[in-house]
């Protein structure tokens, strides 16, 4: 009964609004004289986006490494996610949410830039002393105190190294959780068309 006839966009449209509706696969494939296969294709194709009376008309392409494609599909594998186009359309639909800067983490950082800036200054007043000692053949003036002084400073860059890394760890987290959240609808859809196709 099937066929390997092109679809026209208005029946891609139709087998998406009929599945919709809860119209079996079987069915679908019936009226339009096509394959099963054929319908779970252009479900399985993220075409369920386009509306009755709008098309994907613009076509994006970009060069990436092999590495980087094999990350990109690990990280849609381990949401249970198998098309890459579709789940770049969640990305960029929810690109004002994933590429909002995050105001906190900027004036954290700015006060530790301020802190960093203290403790370089303090460097060069101890680094100047000494080498102003040395070129006039004068002992070093480098004293017990001068030791805590330094020991004191590298604590607190070691500290701000800390933090710094931790809020990093932080926003990381923050974007898994808006990407899962931006991804989770084609997850779940994915999941249900595997399950529909089996239950067929």
């Amino acid at each position: 009964m099937g066929t390997s006839r092109r679809l026209t966009d208005q029946e891609r449209r139709q087998i998406v609004r009929e599945r919709a509706k809860g119209v079996s696969v079987s069915a679908i494939s019936a009226a339009l004289k096509v394959s099963p296969k054929t319908v779970y294709n252009v479900l399985s194709r993220g075409r369920a986006a386009v509306s009755a009376n709008d098309s994907r008309t613009r076509v994006l392409t970009m060069r990436v490494t092999e590495r980087d494609l094999c990350g990109f599909d690990a990280a849609l594998a381990r949401r249970g996610i198998a098309h890459r186009s579709d789940a770049m359309r969640c990305l960029m639909l929810a690109a004002d949410d994933l590429l909002r800067p995050d105001e906190g983490m900027t004036d954290e950082l700015r006060g530790m830039s301020a802190a960093l800036n203290r403790v370089g200054n303090n460097v060069n007043q101890v680094a100047r002393r000494l080498n102003e000692a040395k070129l006039k053949g004068e002992r070093l003036p480098y004293t017990p105190a001068s030791h805590a002084e330094i020991r004191d400073l590298a604590v607190l860059v070691f500290d701000l190294a800390d933090q710094i890394q931790e809020m990093f760890r932080a926003r990381r987290r923050e974007l898994d959780l808006e990407v899962t959240k931006a991804l989770a609808g084609l997850a779940r859809q994915e999941t249900e068309q595997v399950a529909g196709n089996g239950a067929e």
